[in-house]
């Protein structure tokens, strides 16, 4: 059975590939949902190639229990998450999505730790 903080960066993870798989194969509604013109679709491609990826190795990660990866994302989840919040109303929703699942890793991390779980693996 997955730590828990293992769980939330597999959650993470799967929600990252799905979305990602969605930008592909309708990459049309996601231009939308940010209100952004069809012109833009090598930008849709990209973010959702990028969130495809992110969703494998974030998955591969935590099946790994590695746990320096999930020390690290959380702070760079945080500050995507305040980034895209300053995008706008468009950005909001992803930025919800990284800085909450950045406060649910750092909780699960420091409650494995509290319980002497937590320990870190340097090989």
């Amino acid at each position: 059975m997955p730590s828990l903080a293992a769980s939330t960066i597999y959650l993470f993870g799967v929600t990252a590939f799905l979305l990602g798989v969605n930008g592909l194969l309708d990459p049309s509604s996601f231009l939308k949902q940010l209100s952004a013109p069809m012109d833009c679709m090598p930008f849709s491609a990209g973010t959702s190639l990028a969130a495809t990826a992110m969703g494998i190795y974030y998955t591969l990660a935590a099946y790994q229990e590695n746990r320096m990866f999930f020390i690290a994302t959380v702070p760079m989840r945080s500050l995507t998450a305040v980034v895209f919040w300053s995008y706008g109303p468009a950005w909001r929703p992803g930025a919800i999505w990284e800085g909450g699942g950045a406060v649910l890793t750092a909780v699960a991390l420091g409650l494995e730790y509290s319980r002497g779980a937590g320990k870190t693996k340097t090989s």
